[in-house]
């Protein structure tokens, strides 16, 4: 592909601070946009599970967390630490 300097320079800052490769960058970029466009509007494909940047913050994907009890969760952390 021929890509303008400045996108390139721009794909690589990206790939740095997601510790990928540039070209694993744009495999994900595409396949991102491809599954967006082939999905149907009314049932969006889920998240991908995993580490990346948005708007300048470290997020990670998971698949939905409703099932887990969370104050159980804690209880038994403070109960390990005592």
């Amino acid at each position: 592909m021929n890509l303008s300097p400045d996108l390139q320079e721009a794909i690589a800052q990206i790939a740095i601070k997601q510790g990928i490769s540039p070209e694993e960058f744009i495999v994900q970029a595409l396949t991102e946009k491809i599954r967006s466009l082939q999905s149907p509007v009314s049932n969006p494909s889920p998240p991908q599970v995993g580490l990346r940047e948005k708007e300048g913050v470290l997020v990670f994907e998971t698949e939905s967390l409703d099932h887990i009890d969370f104050n159980t969760l804690i209880a038994q952390s403070r109960e390990e630490r005592a």
